[in-house]
């Protein structure tokens, strides 16, 4: 059986945070990417789809569960605080599902978690955890078990979490201090995944790598001369920036897939897809004010006091540098809240007039919210008018039309109950707009001192003035498995990161709880080993748990280093 008569590890995963095959592809065609080449011929192969819409939370806690959103509970980067309209930043604490990892200890497997996001606070497992993006700051306790930081400090030096300047790309220099900000990072996580497979072997590890993502993000106008934003003096120096993660990201895999046993099987796994951002803007609560379903408080309109303080705002988070924003914050929390809600259109909505919402907090909050009584606070919609109110939104919604050509903006309505299914689905947006797929769009805050403003908004093509995102998600990330259980040249096709906690737990020969939304990946296994090893079932067909713990929710300072990394990421606007 591969589960144990494998030497440690057995199986290694490695997280490829945003890999795209529209990048990979190519590049690996043109012998730029020598040792995923490598593990791709001799490996099944195939899309992968993210969770709904394409996240981050949602998409490595969902990796993690084989549950949906509406099982395992985590949306976004912020869940609204109870009996609130308030949001608060989320974490690991708020998973109601059990993990992978839990599981494979629960079998007998020993596991090593690495950088995977939201997984902070870290479980008590058998084997080790060092926690993700969601950890608040290095001096955080992100490490379990407390000696294996020491460990690591001995060996490797201390541990970063965070680029300078990212989200401050004013200039060439800063720009280039990112860049090799996120080398520093990748070669810190390279060491640490080495060190463990040598002092601190586990059954099953992972190591997740996000610079893919964050150079996507920041960099993908300098490569594509067909985006809005290119700049063609720019790209002169940057135009490489993105294949060069990808180069450098390539080289770690090798000198990690050198260390692993023979036997081992690898699997390479991106959460989501990347591609560029739309220049098709849409001010989603202004559109909502229009229909006459989302009401401004009477004072807001008036705009003076709104536009001095954000004024003030813009220029405080452009001109302080990150530790002076991180000390204002930490010493002032009450002051950065005045100053956050003021600055957006949130704080100004009138809930007693209000029917439907958008949170446009964060940098892709096209979900839409109703005010329902019971629910919310404030909420004003009876159960009874919620069909209509969902036919009347989806149908608005989808006549919005780009003016150069009258296509779709948004190319799909999703209803919560056709992506959130669990007893958290509740908790979950009402409506899930499209801004991924096609030529997708943006949102921006809808002010309320602006409210005569345009709906939708064309970008005009020119080179980027302020950093800001010039690539976004796609619904559809990688997958690449090599191991002896595992067909060479198989294609997977229909794959969900749902489907990789069941699809492990079997290639470990652990029990599979019922009621997970995902299915072993039969299509990329040897025929003859599915013969020889049927899947064991969990505890007599019980169905997956859903976790009762206590939330831990960050404190004020944490909550403002937590936000800081979300803002230079760009996660938050």
């Amino acid at each position: 059986m591969i589960a144990h008569a494998m030497p440690s590890p057995g199986l290694f995963i490695v997280g490829l945070d945003a890999a795209t095959w529209d990048l990979l592809a190519p590049w690996i065609e043109g012998g730029e990417l020598r040792n995923i080449a490598e593990l791709v011929r001799e490996s099944a192969r195939g899309d992968i789809q993210s969770s709904i819409p394409p996240l981050t939370p949602p998409a490595w806690t969902t990796f993690m569960t084989g549950c949906n959103p509406g099982r395992h509970g985590i949306y976004n980067f912020m869940e609204p605080r109870e009996g609130s309209y308030a949001m608060r930043y989320s974490n690991a604490g708020s998973r109601k599902a059990r993990t992978l990892w839990r599981l494979l200890n629960d079998a007998g497997h020993t596991t090593g978690v690495i950088n995977v996001p939201f997984t902070y606070p870290p479980e008590h497992l058998d084997g080790f955890q060092i926690s993700g993006m969601d950890t608040p700051s290095e001096s955080s306790a992100f490490i379990h078990p407390p000696e294996l930081r020491a460990e690591l400090e001995r060996e490797i030096g201390a541990l970063s979490l965070e680029i300078r300047y990212l989200g401050a790309m004013s200039n060439d220099s800063r720009r280039d201090a990112v860049l090799e900000g996120m080398r520093k990072l990748d070669e810190q996580w390279t060491r640490v995944a080495l060190h463990a497979i040598e002092k601190r072997p586990c059954d099953v590890m992972m190591v997740t790598f996000m610079s893919i993502d964050t150079v996507q993000h920041y960099f993908w106008h300098y490569m594509d001369p067909a985006h809005f934003l290119h700049d063609p003096k720019g790209a002169a120096r940057y135009s490489d920036a993105i294949k060069q993660v990808y180069q450098r990201l390539d080289e770690s895999l090798g000198r990690i897939v050198a260390r692993l046993p023979e036997d081992c099987t690898v699997l390479v796994v991106s959460d989501h897809g990347g591609g560029p951002v739309s220049d098709r803007v849409v001010y989603l609560n202004r559109h909502l004010a229009r229909l006459g379903l989302l009401a401004y408080k009477p004072q807001a309109a008036g705009g003076l006091a709104a536009r001095a303080t954000r004024r003030l705002y813009e220029t405080a988070r452009g001109r302080l540098g990150s530790d002076q924003k991180k000390w204002l914050a930490e010493k002032f929390p009450a002051l950065r809240e005045k100053f956050e809600n003021a600055a957006t259109s949130y704080a100004n909505i009138d809930w007693s007039r209000t029917k439907a919402y958008c949170s446009e907090v964060l940098a892709y909050p096209p979900s839409i919210f109703l005010n329902m009584k019971g629910d919310r606070p404030e909420g004003i919609v009876a159960e009874e008018e919620r069909e209509d109110l969902i036919r009347l939104l989806t149908e608005k919604m989808s006549e919005l039309t780009d003016p150069r050509d009258d296509s779709k903006i948004i190319a799909r309505v999703y209803r919560r109950e056709e992506l959130f299914q669990g007893e958290c689905a509740a908790q979950g947006p009402d409506l899930v707009l499209d801004w991924w797929s096609s030529k997708g769009f943006s949102a921006c805050p809808s002010l309320a001192e602006e409210q005569d403003g345009p709906v939708v908004k064309i970008r005009e093509r020119a080179p980027m003035r302020e950093p800001e995102w010039s690539g976004t998600h796609r619904l559809h990330g990688v997958l690449i498995a090599r191991g002896p259980a595992i067909q060479p040249g198989a294609k997977i096709q229909g794959a969900r990161l749902e489907d990789m906690m069941p699809t492990i737990l079997y290639l470990m020969d652990a029990p599979i709880p019922a009621g997970l939304d995902g299915r072993i990946l039969t299509e990329m296994i040897k025929p003859e080993y599915l013969r020889e090893h049927p899947a064991k079932g969990g505890k007599s067909g019980a169905p997956v748990e859903t976790l009762e713990t206590p939330k831990t929710p960050y404190s004020d300072e944490e909550a403002a280093e937590v936000e800081e990394r979300l803002k230079a990421l760009g996660y938050v606007d």
